[in-house]
């Protein structure tokens, strides 16, 4: 059974570690034990992380744990951006060994859940194409592609998706497109 809860202090060393393991390349991996060891700092690539309570919480968003069993197993939070209606959906991560067992979808249904109950109207993400089974996971949840973007130096495409929320239907004088933030 998965529980899905709001993120406490004494998550985050777990939180960290689930952070950085590989989530590229087979949806599950029954190798990695379930209880991670804990990290003693925030991964160097999310910041945020170090101090969710502030950097997601604090803006107005929310953060997500998974735990079954005792155990963290999966993250993902929101946090407002830069246009009133729009939440973007950040640090979406489930236990490798446990992955294509619904976790991920009950914490999507908790985020959206959470940013339609605080007035949001759209979710917005991105993830790259090196990561198929995360742009299969979010088509499958409705989100819509609406960018991409590459450089030179990346040997991927960042994609970008947004998903009307349930408790609004599309805004009829706006393209998710035009609102693409700039990156």
């Amino acid at each position: 059974m998965v529980t899905v809860r709001v993120v406490e202090p004494e998550d985050l060393p777990v939180l960290w570690a689930m952070a950085v393991l590989p989530h590229i390349g087979a949806t599950a991996d029954p190798s990695v034990p379930i209880p991670l060891p804990t990290a003693c700092s925030a991964p160097e690539q999310f910041p945020d992380l170090a101090d969710p309570f502030s950097t997601i919480l604090g803006v107005g968003g929310d953060f997500f744990v998974a735990e079954t069993d005792g155990h963290l197993v999966g993250m993902a939070g929101f946090r407002p951006t830069s246009l009133p209606a729009r939440v973007e959906v950040v640090h979406v991560r489930v236990h490798p060994a446990l992955r294509r067992r619904g976790i991920g979808r009950e914490l999507m249904t908790a985020v959206e859940a959470g940013a339609a109950r605080r007035g949001f109207k759209e979710t917005w993400l991105d993830t790259a194409t090196n990561m198929p089974i995360a742009m299969s996971f979010y088509e499958g949840l409705g989100y819509i592609e609406v960018g991409r973007e590459t450089r030179p130096e990346w040997h991927w495409t960042l994609v970008y998706y947004v998903k009307q929320l349930p408790a609004s239907g599309p805004r009829a004088s706006q393209s998710p497109v035009e609102d693409l933030p700039a990156v």
